[in-house]
């Protein structure tokens, strides 16, 4: 009865604490490797260009991509605006500043363009402004005709394409205002990180042994009496009684035993922001007065 009892101690020592404890440090160090990743994504975004990841032929190649944003608009020069087209590949912000110099501006091609009345193969096609034969021009009569020189002779070519521009012969300089694009960095913000600190890692077991025991006895004693008689004669009787007893006894025996574990675990971290470091700090306002010096410059 109640044998094999449990032991506690035992049950204690049987808890894997060394992997439980393992299993949640490394949960921790996963989790700030992900958030360190995170972070610096943000803080390539915030510093004016975004990684793009794209795959070609099963090879995966990085572009990137203008992340600054509009905020106010900048003085600049007529060239300078024309400049700042060019640099850019961003279509907003080409359309904008276009909208400023479209009047002042022709396309730039790769070949320096000379203007003709007639088609070249023409004799009396007037060349301007020189009028000389140059392998190294494009001959252009009208929008849709252009010609160019081989060394000997002239053949028909579609539009050269070009996505820059440049100032008009003889155009005035003048100071004009544009969108101005700063990066997240140069507005103030900077990116943040995080770090789990104050970690507490609790393992708690809780082992119940209960045993109960009860045992009954009950006993009942029921009599029954059958009485017989007998006589002789009318003067001399004989009477005789006989009394038959029964006796019941009800006997009951019960026994409780019962036993749980239970476990549990509890991980408590606290996460913060960390501030950024000093270095960086100097570092972007290092850049800016460079960046404000080479404006002015």
């Amino acid at each position: 009865m109640l044998k094999n009892n449990p032991e506690i101690g035992q049950e204690l020592l049987n808890v894997p604490m060394g992997e439980m404890i393992e299993s949640m440090a490394i949960s921790i160090a996963n989790a700030q490797m992900a958030l360190d990743s995170n972070s610096i994504e943000v803080a390539e975004m915030m510093g004016g260009l975004s990684p793009v990841k794209s795959e070609i032929n099963g090879k995966e190649f990085i572009n990137f991509k203008d992340s600054r944003v509009f905020f106010g608009k900048e003085k600049v020069s007529l060239a300078g605006a024309v400049e700042s087209y060019n640099a850019s590949r961003d279509e907003a912000y080409r359309a904008s500043i276009n909208d400023k110099i479209k009047d002042d501006v022709e396309p730039l091609y790769d070949k320096p363009v000379v203007n003709v009345d007639k088609a070249p193969t023409d004799n009396s096609a007037v060349f301007t402004p020189d009028n000389k034969v140059n392998t190294e021009v494009y001959y252009r009569k009208s929008a849709t005709e252009w010609f160019e020189y081989d060394g000997s002779a002239y053949t028909s070519i579609a539009t050269p394409t070009t996505t820059s521009v440049a100032l008009k012969s003889g155009t005035v300089e003048r100071t004009i205002y544009i969108p101005q694009r700063l990066s997240m960095l140069e507005l103030g913000f900077s990116p943040t990180f995080y770090q789990f600190v104050d970690t507490i890692i609790k393992v708690a077991i809780t082992i119940k042994f209960k045993r109960e025991g009860s045992s009954s006895f009950n006993y009942k004693r029921d009599s029954k009496s059958t009485d017989r008689s007998a006589s002789f004669s009318w003067r001399k009787g004989l009477k005789t009684n006989k009394t038959v007893t029964t006796s019941q006894v009800n006997a009951n025996y019960s026994q409780k035993y019962s036993y749980s574990a239970e476990g549990s675990s509890l991980l408590q971290t606290k996460l913060v922001p960390i501030p950024p470091p000093a270095a960086l700090e100097e570092r972007i306002q290092l850049q800016m007065e460079l960046a404000r010096e080479e404006a002015e410059n």
